[in-house]
């Protein structure tokens, strides 16, 4: 796994012509970014943030985006419930 990861951060600075360094930095602030929208939206959806709040930190369009989902979601196990 390890070596599979070099192989891609090499493979896309070589590509990029930009250090590899560069690719790591992007790609850590990358899984940042996508870790920290799903803990909003998880403590949103748990009830432990305001929509309104979450809308601040992630944009009205994920929530909307997260709500459709946990609907649908609930939609399906109704659904296996009464099958």
């Amino acid at each position: 796994m390890a070596a599979d990861l070099t192989e891609r951060v090499r493979e896309i600075a070589e590509a990029r012509d930009v250090p590899e360094s560069e690719v790591l930095e992007r790609a850590l602030e990358r899984g940042v970014d996508d870790l920290w929208r799903e803990l909003v939206l998880g403590r949103y959806l748990n009830g432990e943030l305001t929509r309104e709040r979450a809308i601040e930190l992630v944009g009205k369009d994920r929530v909307a985006r997260a709500e459709r989902e946990a609907d649908a979601v609930a939609e399906d196990v109704r659904w296996g419930l009464n099958a």
